[in-house]
């Protein structure tokens, strides 16, 4: 039993969950929503965007686990205590973890591919598995691209259900201007949301620097706060967070319904307020505590991001 919940704690489950939470919120409350005001149903069936759903999850613990084996001794330095690598199970048993994983998680994907008759997806599935390895084995310990891949691999979070959904419209839907102007939309949207996610999540990624900043020094590691020091990432980040919001604003703004009085109520309610006790804590920060607070509060500003989505939902449904 006690094994079993060392393999659990290496995949970090909340996280998962947060990448499984997002699908769901774009697949219930923006993409049903978008084409229930057309009186369409969307076109990948719910069994098949559950399997897409689960591929996901499997390839993204995969991720996690293979991170883990490449940062044992990373996390000998940072966190000697609760480390899973190396004290508990070895790099053996991490690698099989990782290869059961991330092959349950591609044979989903090859089945959807297959399903859909698309190579692009495919490729894109294939792209998914080959970044999160060569980040783990040598991206992560570079400057600024570590960051880029994490955000990008987020980003295409919302973007593939648009991708998979605009599959099945062609496969179901003879050509015309009205599917275009539709696909498009659902494109659009989902392309809202994974700007949203990518900035969102490279502000993560930078203040999670900060808490990591000893064991990536100590193994050369080329983070923001390695090559910053802690003042200038800290700049940065708030810079970073001024360009999210108004990134956050524009969107809302742009994108109907969202300009509503609901969009703004939530845009000032969960995300402004929520920001600048994040830049508060931050400009606080000294401790590794305090550090560990401040990456945990960036990924609740994730979540609240794609929060936008019940807006859509609610504003859709009026």
């Amino acid at each position: 039993m006690e094994s079993v919940k060392e393999y659990v704690k290496l995949i970090r489950l909340p996280n998962l969950l947060l990448v499984v939470s997002i699908q769901l919120m774009m697949y219930h409350w923006v993409l049903i929503p978008v084409l229930a005001q057309y009186t369409l149903e969307p076109a990948m069936p719910p069994a098949d965007f559950y399997i897409m759903l689960l591929s996901s999850f499997f390839i993204a613990a995969g991720g996690y686990v293979i991170n883990d084996y490449f940062d044992m001794r990373i996390d000998e330095i940072n966190k000697p205590l609760t480390r899973v690598v190396g004290r508990t199970l070895t790099k053996k048993q991490t690698m099989l973890f990782y290869q059961v994983l991330s092959g349950i998680g591609m044979l989903l994907g090859i089945l959807l591919c297959v399903k859909t008759m698309s190579l692009t997806n495919f490729l894109v599935y294939v792209m998914f598995l080959g970044l999160l390895w060569f980040y783990s084995s040598s991206y992560k310990r570079q400057y600024v691209l570590g960051n880029l891949i994490v955000a990008f691999l987020m980003g295409m979070v919302p973007v593939f259900i648009a991708l998979l959904e605009l599959r099945y419209m062609n496969l179901i839907y003879e050509p015309s201007d009205d599917v275009n102007f539709i696909a498009n939309l659902v494109l659009g949207w989902m392309g809202a949301f994974g700007i949203l996610a990518f900035v969102w999540t490279f502000i993560y990624e930078m203040a999670r620097d900060l808490f990591t900043e000893k064991g990536d020094r100590e193994l050369e590691c080329h983070t923001f706060a390695v090559v910053l020091g802690y003042k200038k990432t800290k700049i940065l980040i708030g810079v970073c967070v001024v360009v999210a919001l108004a990134v956050s604003a524009y969107l809302l703004f742009a994108l109907s319904p969202l300009e509503g009085s609901w969009g703004w109520r939530y845009f000032v309610c969960a995300i402004v307020v929520t920001c600048g006790y994040f830049l508060y804590s931050l400009a606080k920060a000294s401790s590794l505590m305090d550090y560990q607070f401040t990456a945990n509060m960036a990924k609740a500003l994730l979540l609240l991001s794609m929060g936008y989505a019940m807006v859509v939902c609610w504003e859709y449904q009026l």
